[in-house]
């Protein structure tokens, strides 16, 4: 059941036969990613609460090396077998993308003690700053002026739903801004390192690489002795099944039919779905001016994915039926030329 939920949700192949369809293979398989990245931002924006919640009863390090330890442990077991087809190229691509996943948990799971799941939720959300313009560096990939625009309008959201009056941060926030940063790079690692290879058993690797990093930091500065009480079982198994075994799975499978720069901009949905998930789960209290930074964002995710097409296509239609309707003026001169 859970082999078939994972294929299942992305890996829209071509059909045996040619079937009459309004949509195109290729953008069919962009809606379905993102609206499936859309559901891993829902995952993920709980995330925050359910760490927070439980971050006083177990050390940080060792949260995160059960979490990761336990996801490569059930994702081996249900398609280990697809590490055998992995070349020595892109086992090592996909160590890279383990290490910057590896630190940016390592920046969230230290952040979130110091500061709230609603807050560490938007700044972490600010990843869709960085992915633009670490694409352009790494790739020479202009982003275009709907990708700017989206990004900025994004970035606003979050400067509203965070910063009081006196522009003050502390550590928490620090340390959520470098997670953001490191999200960032492991989104642009994945569309620069990620895209040749299987996605599955590239997934299967970071993780495995993500759990020697916490194993290590476990010994170092925590214990290896483990009490775990009912609350963190359950805890513990949604952190690994839900939110990182299924959600960075249809991440990685998603990426190879959308860009970085779109994957951040639907994944800032988190943002939202956080600091939601705070105020019900945690009582956290949300202002009226983190909820208009809500609105922003959104509007950023529209303006970078839909490029405001649908306005142009109702101009155009305007400008057709004026001219059909032998109006006299501008708008039929225009269409006529």
């Amino acid at each position: 059941m859970f082999r078939f939920f994972i294929l299942s949700v992305l890996e829209c192949r071509e059909p045996e036969q040619k079937r009459l369809d309004p949509m195109p293979i290729k953008e069919r398989k962009v809606l379905i990613s993102a609206l499936a990245l859309g559901l891993v931002a829902l995952f993920w924006g709980t995330s925050f609460a359910v760490i927070k919640d439980i971050i006083d009863t177990i050390p940080p390090f060792t949260l995160m090396m059960l979490r990761f330890g336990l996801s490569t442990l059930l994702l081996a077991m249900f398609f280990g077998h697809r590490l055998r087809q992995v070349t020595g190229r892109q086992f090592r691509n996909s160590a890279i993308i383990g290490l910057f996943l590896s630190v940016a948990f390592i920046a969230l799971i230290l952040g979130i003690k110091h500061t709230t799941a609603s807050n560490q939720s938007f700044l972490v959300g600010a990843s869709v700053i960085f992915v633009p313009f670490l694409a352009w560096i790494i790739s020479g990939r202009r982003p275009d002026r709907f990708a700017i625009s989206g990004a900025l309008l994004a970035a606003s959201g979050i400067a509203l739903l965070t910063l009081n009056s006196s522009f003050a941060m502390n550590k928490g926030d620090l340390l959520s801004i470098l997670c953001s940063f490191s999200v960032a790079c492991h989104m642009v690692a994945i569309e620069k390192l990620g895209r040749d290879g299987d996605p599955i058993a590239s997934t299967i690797i970071q993780f495995a690489v993500a759990s020697v990093c916490f194993l290590l930091l476990t010994g170092l500065f925590e214990s290896y002795r483990i009490e775990l009480i009912p609350k963190l079982w359950k805890a513990l198994i949604y952190l690994a099944i839900v939110t990182t075994v299924i959600a960075f799975t249809i991440q990685n499978m998603a990426q190879k039919h959308l860009s970085s720069t779109s994957t951040a901009l639907i994944l800032t949905l988190e943002t939202a779905f956080g600091g939601v998930f705070a105020v019900l789960y945690l009582h956290e209290h949300l202002t009226l001016k983190m909820l208009l930074g809500c609105l922003v964002i959104f509007a950023g995710i529209f303006t970078e994915e839909t490029q405001w097409r649908f306005l142009r296509k109702t101009r155009a239609f305007s400008l057709r039926c004026a001219g059909r309707l032998g109006w006299p003026g501008r708008c039929a001169r225009r269409y006529r030329a």
